[in-house]
């Protein structure tokens, strides 16, 4: 059956469903797709990604995915957002439960309006994470999430674990800049499915240094330029 048409129920329409698949928000078998014509035999195949409009960037949707699938409880905690940016990741922290979250970006006004005026969000601009002590918070984080570009996530993960003792953590992994520049195309977009492969399970081989448990969640949002990018969740620290 055509995707559009298999999707049309569930979305309240064929146009609808049409327009998630041109948005990027419909995975076949884990993967992106953006044809409405695609014939699709299994419906267990398709996955429907959240509306970006659920959250206040788009950002939001990646760590929501891995909120669903990992059953992670932030009911009650105090949240590092590193990287917030709009604030798509706080949003999501806050929906669900967090009580507090330190909105740490090293830009300046780009956190959304309603963010801004939250009173459990306290912003942190100009900010480099990887400058940041734990004096600098007069509350002890539990959950670290962080999503970064034009930089290794490791770079800025190793002094934030060895200064911060938070139970658990995601974080998004975006290859594009885990790999040198001759490895994107001229859209600067990684197209070698192995090479991102192995970026990732680096990174969760490197993650299980702190954490006894790590877990990929690979079928999320895509990023802007179609870069495959995915979530990472690491749970019960490991001691030291």
């Amino acid at each position: 059956m055509r995707l559009d048409r298999l999707l049309a129920e569930t979305m309240g329409s064929r146009a609808k469903a049409q327009d998630a698949i041109r948005a990027g928000r419909i995975q076949v078998d884990g993967k992106p797709v953006s044809k409405p014509s695609l014939d699709v035999s299994d419906p267990e195949q398709v996955t429907i990604l959240p509306a970006e409009a659920d959250f206040v960037s788009r950002a939001g949707a990646k760590l929501k995915k891995a909120v669903d699938v990992c059953s992670i409880d932030l009911q009650g905690q105090t949240v590092l957002d590193i990287g917030a940016s709009t604030g798509g990741f706080t949003d999501v922290c806050l929906q669900h439960g967090a009580a507090k979250v330190y909105a740490v970006d090293v830009g300046h006004l780009q956190l959304a309006d309603k963010l801004d005026r939250d009173p459990r969000v306290v912003k942190m601009e100009g900010v480099n994470a990887r400058d940041l002590q734990p004096q600098d918070l007069p509350d002890v984080p539990e959950f670290l999430c962080m999503d970064v570009s034009f930089i290794s996530a490791k770079t800025v993960l190793e002094p934030l674990l060895q200064r911060f003792a938070v139970r658990h953590l995601a974080v998004l992994v975006k290859p594009q800049f885990e790999c040198g520049p001759a490895a994107l195309n001229k859209h600067g977009v990684l197209r070698d499915d192995r090479l991102r492969s192995r970026i990732i399970q680096d990174m969760k081989t490197w993650l299980l240094q702190y954490f006894v448990h790590v877990r990929i969640v690979d079928d999320i949002l895509p990023g802007r330029s179609g870069n495959r990018e995915a979530m990472l969740y690491a749970w019960e620290r490991r001691m030291r």
